[in-house]
């Protein structure tokens, strides 16, 4: 799916009724702050547009993490997370804090309805 006014293909269809589009431009920050922290909490997507980094350099940085992903996990966990660095964590590693949940995992507010 291509970002809006990109002239990409657009036609893929989700559950997502709009994509909250965040300007970062605007002059209004508290505004765009307000609207970027209500993305979050309705549907936790958003698109932040306007934001002034180059296209080249978010395709460095894509290509950069594909082929940190592509290598086998024992090189990958030479960066494991510790204290001083936020680091690779491997899938399945982190559990959810029910105590610290405001809304429960997607699968819980399945469950619930």
């Amino acid at each position: 799916m291509g970002a809006p006014g990109s002239g990409a293909d657009t036609s893929a269809k989700s559950n997502v009724t709009a994509l909250n589009c965040i300007s970062l431009s605007d002059p209004d920050i508290q505004k765009s702050i307000s609207l970027l922290r209500q993305a979050c909490l309705d549907s936790g997507f958003f698109y932040v547009i306007d934001h002034g980094i180059s296209q080249e350099f978010m395709d460095e940085v894509f290509f950069r993490s594909r082929k940190f992903f592509e290598l086998p996990l024992h090189k990958k966990m030479e960066l494991f997370r510790n204290e001083k660095l936020r680091g690779y964590t491997p899938t399945a590693d982190q559990t959810l804090d029910p105590k610290n949940q405001v809304q429960g995992s997607f699968p819980n507010l399945m469950a619930s309805a």
